[in-house]
This record gives structure tokens, C-alpha cells and sequence, in this order.
């Protein structure tokens, strides 16, 4: 015999109808939520989570974890993704503001024979000299995210080399988002 739900049909205000049936007609909403407004929709309409879970091709769990989350916190709060997904940042604000002050000074200044930073030759210093600069979580930092500290900041140090200063968002270097850092005395410096 198949398993019938003893749970009753999702009832909905009108208002929060109208939002699900905007959700599943839209061309714009993710598909993740698209999927979750379905099947609140369909539960709604007295839909068994089975014959749900085999309309929309996905496991009979999801559906109710959908559906009682849904009656848990609301429609709206419901459908959206829970917080803390994903891996938490573990680079301090302090770690990059020095990668930043890197970024905004010349490798001569290090003793390298090089006039602008390559991803390579800033994350070997970096490497090299992160624990004695007091910042050990970023011993171990890859190429791409120091890629991501530079794009977030909008540091472009292969203009260094052409104008004699380095430009980020916010103006040269010596600009507010370097200052209150560990290192001051270089913020003034051309990168």
C-alpha cells in the first residue's frame, strides 16, 4: 500500500499565493527557488508529498523539508536558502589590508628584481613571510585568493608601472582603504 500523507494541504493567504504564482511564472527566479514555490503550490492544491516529489523529479524528503520549514517561518522566509551555507572566511580583515599594502608597493622594495607583482611572486612572499608579519591564516593562500582580495579592492598593480601609483576604487593607495592599518607609514607610498 503507498504512503499517504497525514499532513493537511499548505493553506495560503491570497497574498502569499500571488507571490508563488509570480515565483514559478517568472523567467528571472532561480531555479532552486522556483522549485521550492512549486511545491508549496502544489501542496497547497492537495497534492501528496509523493505525487509531488514525482511531478517535479526530486526525493520525497526534500519536499517535506520544504513544506515544513515553510509552515515553520512563513512563505516568504521559507523558500529562501538557510544561512551559513558554504565555507566562513578565515582571512582576517587585518591580513588583507596588508595583502592590499603589498599590492600597492613595488617588489623592488622587497629586494625582488621586479618592477610590478605577478601572482606568483606576491604569493611566494606572502608565503615566506606571513607568520612574521603576525598573520599565519594566510601562510597557505592560493593564487586565486589573492586574485579575489585584489579584484574585491580593485587594485590594478599592472598600473603601477604606467602612472607611478597604484590605482584601486577608492584613488591611489593612500586612500581609505588603507587607513587605521597596521601599516601606515606605507600607505603614502606609490605602488
Amino acid at each position: 500500500m503507498p504512503f499517504v500523507s497525514v499532513r493537511e494541504p499548505v493553506l495560503l493567504s491570497d497574498e502569499d499565493l500571488d507571490y508563488l504564482e509570480q515565483l514559478t511564472r517568472s523567467r528571472t527566479t532561480r531555479k532552486d527557488l522556483h522549485e521550492r514555490a512549486e511545491i508549496v503550490l502544489l501542496s497547497h492544491h492537495g497534492k501528496s508529498d509523493s505525487a509531488i516529489a514525482r511531478e517535479l523529479g526530486i526525493t520525497r524528503q526534500k519536499v517535506i523539508r520544504t513544506i515544513n520549514r515553510v509552515l515553520a517561518i512563513g512563505v516568504r522566509e521559507g523558500l529562501k536558502d538557510l544561512p551559513g551555507r558554504g565555507r566562513p572566511k578565515t582571512i582576517s580583515p587585518e591580513a588583507r589590508t596588508w595583502i592590499v599594502d603589498l599590492l600597492c608597493r613595488k617588489p623592488l622594495e622587497f629586494g625582488y628584481p621586479h618592477e610590478i607583482w605577478t601572482q606568483r611572486l606576491l604569493q611566494q612572499y606572502i608565503r615566506e613571510h606571513a607568520v612574521e608579519e603576525g598573520f599565519p591564516e594566510v601562510a597557505r593562500i592560493s593564487q586565486g585568493t589573492i586574485s579575489k582580495i585584489a579584484n574585491a579592492s580593485a587594485i590594478k598593480p599592472h598600473k603601477c608601472a604606467k602612472t607611478g601609483s597604484c590605482v584601486s576604487r577608492e584613488g591611489n593607495c593612500g586612500s581609505s582603504h588603507l587607513r587605521g592599518s597596521k601599516y601606515p607609514e606605507s600607505s603614502g607610498k606609490g605602488g
